[in-house]
């Protein structure tokens, strides 16, 4: 009586029957085992003709389920029935509920079986409806991996080549996932010389979302098609999908430069034709490249160039590109690239460092946008390990003075943030000489702000930093703080004593602490009282 009665209520909201499916799938044990689960199909098969796609999809989904527990007769038997019911109904949304269904019957059905499903598969490839076709071309490659007989991937192929020119650019956008799909399939190279024209058309094609297709799947095609094919097919495709017209596909191709640049890493490849390339889509270039997310895109990805490069020739050629995206007019190009800064720090040595980057990282680290002097901020870790204590103090560490007293929140939570990763890459004998005293300076400033910016990054610097350091340093600097006239202050003191106390064994110190924070504990402002009531609470 249950079933027939959830027949009934396919009408239901859209949340009920997704439920409705996903039990369903789940619901072998409440008919008798697996030799009565087609008895469960009944419903599921009324809602793989809904059109809400996501009941549809949740109900196919059940069924691979029930499939897959299935014997091989019933499969033959009832699931491939269904197969040809939902197959030749008359509804749209039927035909795209069945292409999710053949790659999972095919492997349990007799060679006979086996052709009739793919004739039926072959139908809805021709549909006259684009919708059933491009869902057909989005399940070939399944289709393809549960298929080990030759003469049935020939028929497979001839129909994929169909599909990689339908008139629908819908349909064409997944023919560069199905080169991969059936790529992967066969290594050989008569099945390849098959394939390659449709990547190839794929790349030429008409529509911009189809050469988009072929820019974005670059390394998987790469892997597809390794050694020399790849140099000799992919990469040139590649590198004129570079230059295409439409800011669409400039913009992805750029983003995956890596990816052909590491298929041929010869000197030949990197200095005369991928270099020249990557000048184009710069700001610098002549004519220069006019979209603004092409070079943020370009930007996100040239520094990871510089393993696959080298050092020499990043340091002959790449930095010049850098130094063009450096000296962009977008912010968004400036930000992404600096994000990406430890691949190149990695990789080109301290005096390169200081001669050509560490000027306009100056520069960056002023920058009118408050983002990427953030960006700026994140790196400082890395190139103080690169260039050593004594450069980096010489070169880069009056900017931490600069941010935090930033107008922006942000700058300076995450420059006392950057205190700590410092203070454990350079050393707490370098915090000492130069953190503590920019922080004395920071506590007598008129601007409040900056004295709540002293709080922070003491309270950052205490978890790495010994407990005599916080005895003879920090303890006389937050007491002094705690007696602040704003209430803002004396809250971030309070913060700081939690942080410092967890760190202390005891003595006078851990006194002095203690008696501060009962006078807190007494404050009239109620975060104040609180932040000091729980230090206390901890302690």
């Amino acid at each position: 009586e249950l079933l027939p009665f959830l027949q009934e209520i396919i009408d239901d909201d859209d949340e009920v029957l997704i439920a409705l499916a996903e039990q369903l799938g789940k619901g072998i044990a409440w008919v008798g085992g697996t030799s009565f689960a087609h008895t469960l199909m009944g419903p599921l098969e009324e809602l793989c003709n809904v059109e809400e796609i996501s009941v549809r999809e949740s109900a196919t989904d059940s069924l691979k389920q029930l499939a897959g527990m299935m014997s091989s007769d019933h499969v033959a038997r009832y699931f491939c029935s269904l197969i040809t019911r939902l197959t030749t109904h008359d509804s749209y949304t039927s035909r795209i509920s069945a292409c999710n269904l053949f790659a999972c019957a095919l492997p349990k059905v007799s060679d006979s079986k086996q052709d009739d499903l793919l004739k039926a598969y072959f139908r809805l490839c021709g549909d006259d409806t684009p919708m059933v076709r491009r869902q057909a071309a989005n399940v070939l490659g399944a289709v393809a991996e549960v298929l080990d007989d030759d003469m049935m991937l020939d028929e497979l192929l001839q129909v994929f080549e169909k599909l990689s020119r339908d008139e629908q650019d819908s349909v064409r956008i997944l023919a560069i996932k199905n080169v991969v799909a059936l790529g992967k399939l066969k290594g050989g190279g008569d099945w390849h010389a098959r394939i390659i024209p449709i990547m190839k058309t794929c790349a030429e094609d008409k529509s911009w979302r189809v050469r988009y297709m072929m820019a974005d799947n670059v390394k998987h095609l790469c892997e597809v098609f390794h050694g020399q094919t790849a140099i000799t097919t992919v990469v040139p495709l590649y590198m004129r999908l570079l230059a295409d017209q439409e800011v669409e596909v400039r913009m992805i191709a750029a983003s995956r430069i890596a990816a052909a640049a590491a298929v041929n890493p010869s000197k030949e490849f990197l200095e005369t034709s991928l270099l020249p390339a990557l000048e184009k889509l710069t700001s610098g270039s002549d004519p220069s490249e006019p979209s603004q997310h092409v070079r943020a895109s370009l930007a996100g990805s040239v520094l990871s160039l510089a393993p696959i490069y080298g050092a020499k020739l990043t340091v002959d050629h790449l930095i010049r590109v850098f130094l063009m995206l450096m000296a962009d007019d977008t912010p968004e190009v400036r930000l992404k690239l600096i994000s990406t800064l430890s691949e190149l720090a990695s990789v080109v040595g301290i005096d390169v460092m200081s001669q050509s980057l560490l000027p306009s990282i100056k520069e960056l680290g002023k920058d009118k946008q408050w983002r990427v002097r953030l960006a700026v901020i994140e790196c400082m870790p890395v190139l103080a390990q690169c260039l050593g204590e004594k450069d980096y103090t010489a070169e880069l560490s009056p900017l931490l003075g600069v941010w935090l007293v930033d107008p922006v929140f942000s700058v300076r939570d995450a420059a006392a943030s950057n205190v700590k990763r410092l203070a454990e890459v350079l050393g707490q004998p370098w915090s000492e000489v130069n953190i503590m005293p920019k922080l004395q300076e920071l506590t007598s400033n008129k601007n409040y702000l900056h004295r709540i910016s002293a709080m922070l990054c003491a309270g950052t610097l205490a978890s790495v930093v010994s407990s005599s350091f916080l005895e003879q340093h920090h303890v006389p600097l937050v007491v002094k703080v705690a007696e602040d006239p704003v209430p803002n202050v004396r809250a971030n003191a309070a913060k700081t004593m939690h942080v410092v106390l967890k760190s202390l064994a005891g003595g006078t110190a851990k006194d002095r602490l203690l008696t501060s924070l009962r006078r807190l504990a007494s404050d009239p402002d109620p975060d104040v009282k609180y932040f000091a009531t729980k230090a206390l609470d901890d302690s």
